[in-house]
Parts: C-alpha cells; sequence; structure tokens
C-alpha cells in the first residue's frame, strides 16, 4: 500500500448539507448552497448529492456555464469520498463533456486530471496515461503551464507505479527546476512557490527510497528541512516528518520513524477515512520491523476493520495484507498469517495488472517461499527439536569463510591506506589544488604551436585561468567547443596551447581539475563526504558515478568510497 492508494484516491472534496427540497435550496446563493453540504460531507450521500443537484439547477438558472459545471463535478466528487468509483467515473466523464461542449478548457483540463485519478480504479493503467497525456497536450495548447506541471507529475507517478522509477525521476528534477525558476506574480505567490518545490523534493526523496538510494533521499530530505512551516502551506509541513520517518524506517530506527509518523499526522489531521487507513499502516509496519507483532497486529486490525476495504481498492492492498500476515506468523497465529498472506498473492495479483499482465511463475514461487517458511515455523513449534549441529557445522565453515574475507579486507586496506597516506602527502606539499594532480599525456594531439600567435596564446592562458577561477570545469557542458566559445578563440588553438603549456590533452587538463577539486572538497567538507558517489559525480561534472570513480582511482589509485 505505501505511496499508491493515497497517491491515486485522495482528491479535494467540496461538500454541502442538505436541508430543504432541492427547488427551495436552488433559490439559495451559490455560496449559502455549498456551506449548506458541508454537514454531510461525511456522513449522507443522498443529502450532499441533492445538494449539488440544487447547485447546478440555479446554475441552469441563471445561465452560468462554470458554476453549473462545479455542481456537475461536486457529484462526481461525492461519489469518490463514498469510494463509489463506477459512479464517480461516469459523473466524471459528464464533466468533460460538459466542459468540451461549452469551450470551458480550464475545466476540461481539471476533469481530465480528475478523470485520469479515477482510472487506476476502474480501468487500466493505459486509460489513465490516456487522460493525463490529453491532459498536457490541452494544456500545451492553451499554454497552461500550472496544468502542464501537474499533467507531468501525475505521469511520472504513473512511472513510479509501474516500476519505470528513474524516468519517473528526471521527470520530477524537470518539474523541479521550472518551478525554481518560475516568477513569482499575482497568481503565484512566495508560499505556493515553496509549497510546489516542497511537493517535487518529497517526490524525489520517495522515488530513491523505492530504490534503496538513501544518501539521495536524505539529501532531498534536507532541502526541505530548509522551509519553515511559516513559509509553506499549511498541510506541506507533513512532508518533512513523513520523509524521515520512511528513512529511520529504512534504517531500522524505529522508534524516531514512530515520532516522525506520530508528528506528521499531528500537523495535518483529518477525518478522511483513507487518511486513517494509510496511518494504520505507516505505524503497523513499523511494529513488525520492531518486532512487536502483537501491537502491530492491533494497529494494522482495527485500520483494517475501520476502513472496510471495496473490492475495488483490494488491488492497492498488497503490502498491508503482507504485514499483517508477517506479524501474525511470528506471534503463532498461523491461520491467520496463512489467511492475509493468500489475500496478500490474490491482491498482488490485482495490484499487477495495473501494469502488466500477472506472471503466475511469480506468485508461485512466493507461495513456495511462504509455505517453506510457514511449514518450518509448525515443524519447530510441534516437534522443538534441536539443530545445534548444524548450526555448529555451518557456523564454523561461516567464521572460517568470514576469517579469509577479513584477511583478504586488511591486506587490501593495508594497501588503500598507504595509497591514502601518499595521497595526503601530496596535498600538503601541494601549493595550490592544481598542484595535486598533474597528468602528463605521453602521445598529444596538437603540440606545435607555432602558428599560434602569441597575443592569442597568452589570451586562451588567461581565459582558462578565469574560467578555472568560476569553476567552469564543474559544469557538464564543459568541453572544448563551449570552453573555445567563452574565450574566443577555435578549438584548434585551444588544444594546441592546452597541449604545450600543460602538457597533456583538453580531456585529461578538465579531469584533472575536476579530481583535485573533489580530492580537496573531500579533505576539507564533512557533509560532501556524507554523499553518494553519483551526487559527488554530478557536482563535480560527471554524468555517472562510473566515470567519476574511473578517473578518480586512475590519478589516486583509490576509489573515492574510500
Amino acid at each position: 500500500m505505501r505511496y499508491y492508494l493515497l497517491l491515486f484516491f485522495t482528491v479535494t472534496f467540496v461538500f454541502s448539507s442538505f436541508s430543504q427540497t432541492e427547488e427551495r435550496l436552488s433559490q439559495l446563493p451559490f455560496d449559502a448552497i455549498r456551506d449548506s453540504i458541508n454537514k454531510y460531507k461525511f456522513s449522507e450521500r443522498s443529502k450532499a448529492i441533492d445538494a449539488a443537484e440544487a447547485y447546478i439547477l440555479r446554475g441552469k438558472r441563471e445561465k452560468d456555464k462554470t458554476e453549473e459545471w462545479l455542481g456537475m463535478e461536486s457529484i462526481a466528487l461525492i461519489y469518490v469520498r463514498f469510494r463509489m468509483y463506477k459512479e464517480a467515473n461516469e459523473h466524471a466523464e459528464k464533466t468533460l463533456e460538459f466542459a468540451k461542449n461549452n469551450n470551458l478548457p480550464k475545466l476540461e483540463m481539471r476533469s481530465l486530471s480528475l478523470l485520469g485519478d479515477l482510472q487506476q480504479a476502474v480501468t487500466t493503467v493505459d486509460k489513465q496515461l490516456f487522460y493525463y497525456n490529453k491532459l498536457l497536450q490541452l494544456a500545451e495548447a492553451h499554454n497552461d503551464e500550472a496544468y502542464r506541471e501537474t499533467a507531468l507529475n501525475k505521469i511520472a507517478a504513473v512511472q513510479d507505479l509501474s516500476g519505470n522509477t528513474g524516468k519517473a525521476i528526471d521527470t520530477y528534477k524537470k518539474s523541479l527546476v521550472h518551478y525554481q525558476n518560475k516568477p513569482l506574480d499575482s497568481n503565484f505567490n512566495q508560499i505556493e512557490k515553496n509549497s510546489s518545490i516542497v511537493s517535487i523534493y518529497n517526490s524525489l526523496a520517495i522515488s530513491h527510497l523505492k530504490l534503496k538510494q538513501l544518501d539521495s533521499a536524505k539529501l532531498y530530505s534536507a532541502y526541505i528541512k530548509k522551509f519553515k512551516e511559516k513559509e509553506l502551506d499549511t498541510c506541506y509541513a507533513v512532508y518533512r516528518d513523513t520523509i524521515n520517518a520512511e528513512i529511520a524506517y529504512e534504517e531500522k530506527r524505529f522508534k524516531d520513524a514512530r515520532q516522525n509518523y506520530e508528528k506528521a499526522y499531528a500537523v495535518c489531521p483529518s477525518e478522511y477515512d483513507l487518511m486513517q487507513l494509510n496511518k494504520a499502516y505507516a505505524l503497523g509496519k513499523i511494529e513488525v520491523g520492531a518486532k512487536n507483532y502483537h501491537e502491530a497486529i492491533r494497529i494494522l486490525q482495527k485500520g483494517l476493520d475501520d476502513y472496510r476495504v471495496t473490492a475495488v481498492e483490494e488491488g492497492f492492498m498488497q503490502d498491508y495484507y503482507e504485514k499483517l500476515a508477517e506479524a501474525y506468523k511470528y506471534t503463532g497465529n498461523f491461520e491467520r498469517a496463512s489467511y492475509y498472506f493468500e489475500k496478500y498473492l490474490s491482491t498482488q495479483a490485482e495490484f499487477n495488472k495495473l501494469k502488466e499482465d500477472a506472471r503466475e511463475s511469480f506468485i508461485k514461487k512466493e507461495r513456495a517461499t511462504f509455505k517453506k517458511d510457514f511449514d518450518a515455523l509448525v515443524s519447530e513449534k510441534e516437534e522443538n527439536q534441536s539443530n545445534l549441529n548444524y548450526l555448529l557445522l555451518g557456523g564454523s565453515i561461516i567464521i572460517l569463510g568470514l576469517l579469509f574475507l577479513l584477511l583478504k579486507f586488511y591486506r587490501n586496506k593495508k594497501a588503500d591506506e598507504l595509497k591514502f597516506e601518499t595521497l595526503l602527502a601530496k596535498i600538503e606539499a601541494a601549493q595550490s589544488p592544481g598542484g595535486i594532480i598533474d597528468t602528463k599525456d605521453e602521445e598529444l594531439e596538437e603540440k606545435n604551436i607555432s602558428e599560434v600567435p602569441e597575443e592569442t596564446k597568452q589570451q586562451i592562458l588567461e581565459g582558462l585561468k578565469k574560467l578555472e577561477e568560476k569553476e567552469y570545469f564543474l559544469r557538464q557542458d564543459c568541453n572544448s567547443y563551449n570552453v573555445a566559445r567563452k574565450i574566443g578563440t577555435n578549438t584548434s588553438y585551444l588544444s594546441k596551447v592546452i597541449n604545450n603549456h600543460y602538457g597533456k590533452n583538453f580531456n585529461t587538463y578538465i579531469n584533472d581539475l575536476r579530481i583535485n577539486y573533489a580530492i580537496t572538497r573531500l579533505k576539507n567538507d564533512a557533509i560532501f563526504r556524507s554523499y553518494s558517489i553519483q551526487s559527488i559525480a554530478e557536482e563535480v561534472g560527471y554524468k555517472s558515478a562510473d566515470s567519476f570513480t574511473k578517473y578518480f582511482k586512475k590519478d589516486t589509485g583509490l576509489n573515492p568510497s574510500f
């Protein structure tokens, strides 16, 4: 259940109460009708829908197409609130048709967004992407930046859900750049900008957590922490605590995870029953991780009993059922464990239909693995036979293997320590960072500079010095063409001057600058040392961690992780 159920069924609701007949209620102003429905927003569907019908009637009477559409949307959202997704979808389709027929592009985009959210419950991921792509096309046609970014982020969420998390991260990053560069105006204030950025940081952190990239998740969590609560819309501060909770959970710091989730749900409390179900899952899985299995069962079972999952929602419950099965298994209640594990398998199959055809072989494999563990626990409980001799034998083999690996590790560590001491000595001896690593190429491309005027040579060397001071070499677009253009020369002259003056090719020259920068910063900056290798690589201008590691090891004899 992790992020999926909340993601696709948490929408904004506008409800009112109904205490008069539809005709009489429609005589009230729009604001009064909206206010009158709120009493029933969580309780009586029929009265809420009657009030929405009255809203539509008033819109027709005043020939106000926008208000009429809002009344139609209210009916769709009421059905979503009561988890009647098929009926909600039918009414959402009516809002789309109405918006098209009456040339209301803004409301048409809003309809497409709602329909896209609903498809995961009523049809397929393909249909969901169809509506999101339609939203994107319409937003681009009308130059609507807000809905364009909404569409891109919804598409990224589906990519993430479908397993293409890397592509989702790329989309989130593009959206992040958009909001960071978007100017403020009367329709987009500082708080809205901050909230949009924090929301994307949250999506990026979650995606990196799914990929088990904790360092990157922590980086985005740190970015979120920089924003104060008063600088954000009310509930956006929740992201700080939920991401901290998920990171703590992944690191098995269950007490911290529990405290952060409790803070998150206290910051922005909600009567919405889906929020309570997600809270139960978050706190329940923490108790499972902490091996407090009885407490986990209490929390998870109560959340499930209170919510009463519908058949449509079963496909999103696989993680929830898996945690319940695990908790029951370790309390010795094998009957309940088996029941929830079978539900986990069946709901997993339903969820997989959203992404691809169910793979029966995968399900069989998981069932066999669980049965093996299940039988072992039953056998242990019934027979309580000791396997001490086997454990001792296995333990001896493991210890011997570990000793061998330990010996090998210490040999390698000793060699790396010698290389490290040598590198430290070079750093201390260097008069400047540029003197730590100074590679010379044996074969140079264009060493003869007789045709380069002396004035041009000096211009190039001075230009290179200025670019070094500006740390232009840290940019990924730093190549011979762009450097030559910035200095005001051509690539041939640039190459010849670098070859002659530095005794190295252009690429070696840039790599030396980057590696020297990395070495110096790693030595002096504790925060920089906490970055992942990928993050460090990107900071110093490389597109991949592999390229950075290759040049770093070539120049120092050490892996950057050491």
